[in-house]
């Protein structure tokens, strides 16, 4: 849900508070349910037993939430961003980047975008005697955007609020709110009740814009597992009765024929317990003794977890690595299959996060230009993020052998997982077998005979 202002209206920190108010009570719980789900606090850990206190009530949780999220934030972000430009320096952007450790931010980003199906990143300078633009992931319930209500969707604010709580009790007391405009930075508390508490601080923004950068998930704003929670409880659940009924067959109830172990209830107990210590029983020649056991259909059991799986997996288009087919695949063309789902979700993960991290590019490059630096446009600059897919280098090889002559060896080289700079790796290569054919061209040279009389 994003949060919406008139241009004509002032942002003073009355309507912050009622945003603030907003997001706590319409965006709040479910960014804390999906965070629930990730850690594998489910559901299926509040089921009671049905009928008895004793009776067997296994809450097993099995963590798809988890699995697919990490999963997707893995493949989406395998290695750290390049940045390439034909016609600007970029030693200054790769300097502060390193700096910042935007590489983490980024995966941080990718697994919240994940998640809770949005990320923020600040931006905001550091505290040494020289600063540069350094970033932080914030949590979706301690972050949020406003945007103008017109078709540009043009950013007016970005709000970070923290908890302030009792440090005895633990009871919250209130919050504390930075907001930054395109022109300041304001600073308040606010109480629980959320009213304004006290002064407002304001700074001036060097940045020359809203400093908190907010990246999609999807256009829906959802998280890759949010809408599989239902299958993920089933799951659970089908998985915690199968344990119950191991338990419940080998706790059998004891059917006893033509013979009483007692008239009254102390009796009965009596005997109960004697039973289960000596694991001993004495019949009567006329009485009989069985057990009472329900019958388990495993195959069915097991037909609907098998059923259940796939299905996550298919409407996450997470594939399960267990699979003994998606093993047997090992050609690059069956693995890009396999994972051609995956690779269309990702495509529109890497849409948006392209986008927060042009808004970085630029936040930075402001700092730039104030400190006398030539600033980064984004027009000239390529933005690369390499997924984390298998490679089969055998095939790769053949492929590049294939098509020598064809293109460029730059080209072909960068092909190789395990290149970082084809440009450089090229002159390397060049350069070793000029260095091979001086040595051939010696070896072979004949020798001067007056010279070794």
């Amino acid at each position: 849900m994003p949060f919406l202002m008139d241009d004509t209206q002032e942002l003073t920190p009355q309507l912050v508070c009622e945003y603030i108010k907003m997001h706590r009570t319409a965006m709040a719980p479910k960014y804390e349910k999906l965070q629930r789900y990730y850690e594998g606090a489910h559901d299926i850990l509040l089921r009671k037993p049905k009928y008895r206190p004793d009776d067997p009530c296994n809450n097993v949780v099995c963590n798809f939430a988890k699995y697919i999220s990490d999963f997707a934030a893995g493949y989406l972000i395998g290695e750290p961003i390049s940045y390439t430009s034909e016609e600007q320096d970029l030693d200054n952007l790769l300097k502060w980047n390193s700096i910042a450790q935007t590489d983490v931010q980024d995966m941080d980003n990718a697994k919240y975008q994940s998640i809770f199906g949005v990320a923020y990143e600040l931006v905001y300078m550091s505290s040494k005697q020289s600063p540069t633009p350094k970033t932080a992931s914030t949590h979706p319930t301690q972050s949020f955007v406003i945007y103008n209500n017109t078709v540009e969707f043009k950013k007016m604010a970005g709000v970070n609020y923290f908890e302030t709580r009792d440090v005895k009790t633990q009871e919250l007391k209130g919050f504390r709110v930075i907001v930054s405009t395109a022109e300041k930075y304001m600073k308040f508390n606010v109480t629980a009740e959320y009213a304004l508490n006290g002064d407002v601080e304001e700074e001036p923004n060097y940045f020359g814009a809203v400093t908190l950068i907010e990246i999609y998930n999807n256009n829906e704003r959802q998280g890759d597992f949010e809408q599989l929670i239902p299958l993920i409880d089933a799951y659970n659940c089908q998985q915690s009765n199968r344990v119950d009924d191991v338990e419940n067959f080998v706790n059998s109830l004891m059917v006893l024929t033509g013979q009483t172990l007692g008239y009254t209830d102390e009796e009965k107990e009596e005997s109960y317990n004697d039973i289960k210590k000596n694991g001993v029983i004495e019949l009567a020649p006329e009485s009989s003794l069985s057990f009472l056991t329900r019958q388990i259909d495993q195959q069915g059991n097991e037909l609907l977890r098998q059923s259940i799986a796939d299905d996550i997996h298919k409407f996450s288009c997470v594939p399960s690595m267990t699979d003994k087919d998606f093993a047997a695949n090992v050609s690059g063309v069956a693995m890009q299959y396999k994972l051609l789902g995956l690779s269309q979700i990702t495509k529109i993960k890497e849409r948006y996060i392209k986008e927060g991290i042009r808004e970085r590019i630029e936040l930075f490059s402001a700092i730039m230009q104030d400190k006398g630096m030539p600033p980064v446009g984004i027009d000239d600059l390529t933005i690369t993020i390499t997924h984390s897919l298998p490679r089969n280098l055998v095939e790769t090889a053949q492929v590049i052998s294939t098509l020598q002559g064809i293109c460029s060896n730059e080209t072909l080289v960068s092909q190789l997982p395990f290149v970082s700079d084809p440009e450089e790796e090229v002159k390397k290569a060049t350069e070793e077998r000029r260095q091979e054919q001086d040595e051939r061209y010696v070896m072979s040279a004949p020798q001067d005979i007056n010279n070794e009389e």
